[in-house]
């Protein structure tokens, strides 16, 4: 007789959790999804254009209502249900249904632990006063629209300089608001972005009327109804202001995995090896929770992005519906992330300097200024390139790219020369990049960069 079909539980909704469910119902599994909240698939990454009222054609930020996902793809959903325990060793899950509070146990042969992770907190007084967001999930955005258009919000304190603080203070400026960043280092970006390349976003986001302070916040004040009102600062500043978005970061969700035995890794997520399994033989974990290796020097790291919750969902759902051996691998991340807003786009690819030293490589930067099209061509703007090699062989080990037009894009062209070892010679001399006058020069932006590191490793190729 042919054995039954492995029964799998998945935790956990958003990007990874669907993905890993549909992946395993594709290879024969019998799948049930647990989702603590409303919605099981939610576009978060657009939360700060939602928000905006920018989104085209779509009222919310839902990507799969639950119904679709168990018509198409073929396994259970079930919102609203919190998993509290797994009891590896007997194959049991407790879940509660929030809406009758009602707990239940289920039996499964394997399970897949998707439950992503946290907001950061500021952890100063006052956080909880009404008017104090994080940006994180569906609740948060509709929170946040909501406040906006109810409340008479004159002024909003961003606490963050990364790439989704940035949006988010796009977003208000683009309500009509005032909006002040908060970021200890006074600049944005600035844990991905040299401070060389920071100029053309630092002078548009200024030109927007965006202050950029380097403080940080150290409490809420809070009117008698509990409203937000001001902001008070480490140097002793009382900012005043009607809302404030928290967005310094966010923590794996690692409470029920460590409660079933899960270990956690250096990164703080989910330590998990390449196949996604953890040290429990019967748990695997993917997406925002779990913990990958770099694929430049296998660091084990925590990248919280779509892309990879997708890649490592998949892995870990063949894996897992698998009956016998392993069915797939995950061979690494290369980090690469972009945002555009005030008119500039920023984008990074692998290393900096900094995290390439930190690895232990020997590393050199480059950067060169060049142009996005033939300087004949109606819009051509100027593009910065900042590239990074190592001495030994020059090997490309990152870089990062900023104009208005055409960074992300030159990005993805580093990810795979960087994942696959190419070098700065392969650079300059080995690639036919597009040349076409009003899309391109007929030497890229990249290809200067690849000569300029060439001439800094004394070489001629």
């Amino acid at each position: 007789m042919p054995d039954h079909p492995l029964r799998i539980a998945v935790i956990g909704g958003l990007a990874s959790g669907p993905a890993a469910a549909a992946e395993a119902v594709r290879h024969g599994a019998d799948v049930d999804l647990y989702e603590a909240g409303a919605h099981v698939s939610v576009g978060a990454c657009e939360i700060p254009y939602f928000v905006a009222d920018q989104l085209e054609g779509k009222a919310d930020l839902v990507v799969h209502s639950a119904e679709e996902l168990e018509r198409t793809r073929g396994f259970r959903v079930f919102t609203r249900h919190r998993v509290t325990a797994i009891d590896a060793r007997s194959g049991r899950l407790t879940v509660t249904a929030l809406a009758h509070n009602a707990s239940r146990e289920e039996r499964y042969d394997r399970f897949i632990l998707a439950t992503g992770a946290r907001a950061n907190r500021l952890n100063v007084p006052g956080e909880d006063a009404a008017g104090v967001f994080s940006v994180r999930d569906y609740a948060d955005a509709v929170e946040i629209k909501r406040w906006l258009r109810t409340e008479d919000v004159r002024h909003v304190v961003v606490v963050g300089g990364g790439y989704v603080g940035v949006e988010m203070a796009e977003a208000m400026r683009d309500r009509g608001l005032r909006a002040t960043i908060l970021d200890p280092s006074g600049r944005v970006l600035a844990s991905s972005l040299h401070p060389d390349m920071g100029a053309p976003l630092a002078a548009a986001i200024k030109a927007s009327g965006v202050a950029v302070r380097a403080e940080l916040p150290t409490e809420i004040l809070a009117d008698h109804e509990g409203r937000v009102v001001a902001v008070r600062t480490d140097r002793g500043e009382l900012i005043g202001s009607q809302a404030v978005i928290v967005a310094i970061g966010v923590t794996p969700r690692t409470d029920l995995a460590e409660s079933a035995g899960v270990r956690v890794g250096a990164s703080g997520a989910l330590a998990t090896d390449e196949r996604m399994r953890t040290n429990v033989r019967t748990l695997w974990a993917c997406g925002d929770v779990a913990e990958v290796h770099r694929a430049i020097d296998g660091r084990p790291v925590h990248w919280p992005l779509a892309p990879v919750a997708r890649r490592t969902a998949r892995v870990a759902a063949r894996n897992a519906s698998a009956r016998r051996g392993d069915a797939d691998r995950f061979e690494g991340v290369t980090p690469s992330v972009a945002v555009r807003a005030f008119g500039v786009e920023v984008a990074a690819a692998g290393l900096s300097e900094a995290s390439a030293r930190d690895a232990g490589f020997d590393a050199l930067a480059v950067q060169i200024r060049h142009v996005t099209r033939t300087t004949v061509q109606p819009g051509s703007k100027p593009i910065d390139v900042r590239l990074v090699v190592d001495r030994d062989r020059g090997r490309i080990l990152g870089g990062q790219i900023v104009s208005r037009e055409g960074a992300a894009l030159r990005a993805d062209v580093l990810v795979p020369l960087i994942r696959y070892g190419a070098t700065a010679r392969e650079l300059a001399e080995d690639l036919d990049l597009v040349y076409n006058p009003p899309l391109s020069p007929s030497v890229d932006p990249l290809v200067i960069a690849g000569s300029a590191a060439l001439r800094a490793l004394g070489r001629r190729g």
